[in-house]
């Protein structure tokens, strides 16, 4: 799998410790999981003695009328503190206080707001209340702290926020950074082919196909077809940007289970774009052994045309007799045995 979740992991942690992402790049070889882990435990330390203090400014700020409280947060306490205070509230509260706070004061202190605690506070908001603050993060390209909250809402707020995300780079963008992978689901199951299209564009005008790549594998089987359909119903360049983003970030493995999900015609598309020469399809190859991904090797395989079965069957790699007889298992096993046995074995 590419490093690209790893990286989007050592962003939100270089957020955390308020430093900028470069001074981690260390981590990016670390498991993704392993440095999710790390940060929410970070996150738990740092902010664990000082919940206390937080609970009894939440209860303090009761005794005041809404306006007055706002007005004194805003100009004495600063977006982080009331950031970390407002997980305290209830959702009552929360959404009285709201009423009376800056748009451009709650965009400030969102990323300081932990999803976690706030979680019952943000699902009984009403959708309406969040739609302001969202706009505006999303104004601002704020896609990491927009994406920490999506685990946070319930399917009916995620569902009726989205048609009033605009952009397909913001919905990408969005989905990329997200932790809890579900939701992306929820919301491609959903939307219709001109804002799946849109998606597509965006990973194309962006050069972020890699990161489309990375996040369709959260998407059911039929998601997942519907998306990779749309964008090979988009023409042969944007398969070719497709592979391309693939050959360069080393996601082959993320490449493979969507090539599979096409239809017949549009996998016979991808399988003989100009694009497969000698290095690609070596590259596709080893990374199908490495991630155990042969049967989806040989259903791409099985997609070309006789001449370039036969440029893969004369690649140096498939000299190793060992790599040549489980990819010719793997065909037998997937049904698929007879036009790459013919070609392997020539």
């Amino acid at each position: 799998m590419t490093g690209l979740a790893a990286r989007a992991e050592v962003i939100k942690l270089a957020r955390e410790l308020s430093v900028e992402p470069e001074r981690l790049d260390f981590l990016r070889a670390v498991d993704e999981l392993d440095i999710r882990r790390f940060r929410r435990r970070v996150c738990h330390e740092l902010d664990a003695p000082h919940r206390p203090l937080f609970r009894k400014l939440a209860m303090a700020s009761q005794l005041l009328p809404n306006s007055l409280t706002v007005k004194i947060a805003v100009k004495y306490f600063g977006p982080m503190l009331c950031g970390m205070v407002a997980s305290e509230l209830s959702a009552d509260r929360a959404a009285a206080l709201m009423s009376h706070v800056p748009v451009d004061f709650l965009a400030d202190a969102t990323p300081y707001v932990d999803p976690v605690a706030a979680e019952p506070i943000i699902r009984g908001l009403p959708t309406e209340k969040m739609v302001p603050t969202m706009q505006e993060l999303l104004r601002r390209k704020e896609y990491v702290t927009l994406a920490r909250f999506l685990g946070s809402v319930t399917d009916e707020q995620l569902l009726a926020v989205v048609p009033l995300v605009e952009t397909g780079e913001d919905l990408l963008m969005t989905g990329f950074y997200a932790e809890v992978t579900d939701r992306f689901e929820v919301v491609v199951s959903e939307l219709p082919p001109d804002r799946i299209r849109a998606i597509v564009q965006a990973a194309v005008d962006l050069d972020a196909f890699a990161e489309a790549l990375t996040l369709m594998q959260h998407l059911t089987p039929p998601t997942r077809a519907r998306v990779a359909n749309a964008a090979a119903e988009m023409g042969p360049e944007v398969i070719t940007t497709m592979i391309a983003s693939a050959q360069r970030e080393d996601a082959w493995a993320e490449l493979l289970p969507v090539a599979i999900s096409m239809s017949e015609e549009n996998l016979r598309t991808l399988a003989n774009l100009d694009i497969w020469d000698d290095a690609a399809l070596t590259a596709v190859i080893q990374a199908a052994q490495r991630n155990r991904l042969l049967p989806e090797l040989v259903t791409v395989i099985t997609a070309m045309e006789p001449a370039r079965i036969a440029q893969v069957a004369a690649l140096e790699v498939l000299s190793k007799p060992k790599l040549r007889k489980d990819i010719l298992a793997a065909a037998k096993k997937a049904g698929l045995a007879a036009p790459v046995t013919a070609a392997l074995t020539a």
